[in-house]
């Protein structure tokens, strides 16, 4: 589980691929169309919560910068899930 020792920052997102048993999952920055990895989570909890979200669905995470091997700089940890309203879905 992650530590909070880094700086995070806040993301606005589409599910791409769901989380799969690795623990991984795909998401889509609304914002500047980039696709990026979540690979760890805070708790639990959070991973309960975000292994539950389909293709498609719009989530706002609060993330840190993950250790992907290789220096990677689009994986991630997941902080934080803010509320959006009710599940919607993009295309």
């Amino acid at each position: 589980m992650l530590k909070q020792r880094q700086r995070s920052c806040e993301r606005a997102s589409v599910v791409v691929s769901p989380m799969g048993d690795d623990g991984r999952m795909e998401l889509r920055d609304v914002e500047n169309d980039e696709t990026y990895e979540v690979v760890d989570y805070i708790d639990d909890e959070l991973a309960a919560t975000l292994e539950s979200l389909s293709a498609g669905e719009a989530v706002h995470l609060e993330l840190m910068p993950g250790s992907g091997g290789s220096g990677a700089s689009d994986v991630f940890g997941a902080v934080r899930m803010e509320s959006i309203g009710p599940s919607v879905l993009f295309q």
